[in-house]
């Protein structure tokens, strides 16, 4: 069943389709720069392009000031965004097609654009991000096997990133000294899945003997700068962790099964 869309939904939908073709523009802005040619010549940045891909064009010695008219042929499969004397143009269907433009009434100029069946995707970046102001909560494990027993943590964000993050930790066991240090968040550009709390694990096996043995064991996080510091004590049936914080660093239960 096919619902009217009200007033809000349209303008809604409006000012999403603005604001993704600002971001367009913003994004092939820096091409513009790139594009030479004689005055009144149409260049663009690719004359073979991908369905969904943007292609920049500048009518060459155009001023601002000048009445530019701008055409696409054949029309329907094209989102045309004009910024001035440039555009951003965007085929949603394989073809050929024709682009002009005229300035002051003058004589046109065209560009010829071949699209291929191929889709764009807009190639994935990465940024680094710091943990400033965020939370971590660490919930402990105890891996037991044959030949082998270790104790593993589940750290968790108390901020959100980017799904598909990746907490960047690094863990060390070293005579009998566990450290953990919460270096960054690597996130991907664009997200395409949403932003969650992120999670990594952490498993102490480096220079360890192959069971885990008893005793009492210092434990140091660093989180922003600050270190927090505790002990896990290893009995023969249960591991406790004595860590008094209540802030920054969270150890979600102190005491586990072994």
């Amino acid at each position: 069943m096919n619902y009217p869309k009200t007033k809000k939904m349209k303008n809604s939908i409006y000012g999403f389709l603005v604001l993704l073709f600002s971001i367009v523009i913003i994004s092939a802005c820096n091409k513009f720069g790139d594009l030479t040619g004689k005055t009144g010549q149409l260049v663009a940045t690719s004359y073979k392009v991908k369905i969904n891909e943007p292609d920049s064009l500048l009518l060459v010695g155009a001023q601002a000031t000048d009445s530019i008219k701008w055409s696409v042929s054949p029309a329907g499969y094209d989102s045309l965004v004009i910024k001035k004397n440039a555009a951003v143009v965007v085929f949603k269907k394989a073809g050929y097609y024709q682009v002009k433009v005229t300035d002051n009434g003058g004589l046109p100029a065209t560009a010829s654009i071949t699209v291929s069946d191929s889709v764009y995707h807009k190639p994935v970046t990465y940024t680094t991000s710091p943990l400033t102001g965020d939370q971590i909560t660490l919930v402990p494990y105890y891996h037991n096997s044959a030949d082998s027993s270790y104790i593993s943590l589940v750290a968790q964000t108390k901020n959100y990133y980017c799904g598909i993050s990746r907490l960047v930790v690094a863990d060390s066991v070293i005579n009998g000294k566990y450290g953990i240090n919460f270096v960054k968040v690597v996130q991907p550009s664009p997200c395409v899945i949403g932003n969650s709390p992120i999670s990594a694990d952490i498993n102490f096996t480096q220079n360890q003997p192959g069971h885990l043995a008893n005793g009492t064991f210092p434990l140091s996080v660093t989180l922003n700068g600050t270190t927090y510091t505790g002990n896990i004590i290893v009995a023969t049936s249960t591991i406790s962790f004595n860590w008094n914080y209540t802030s920054g660093v969270l150890i979600a239960r102190k005491q586990i099964n072994r």
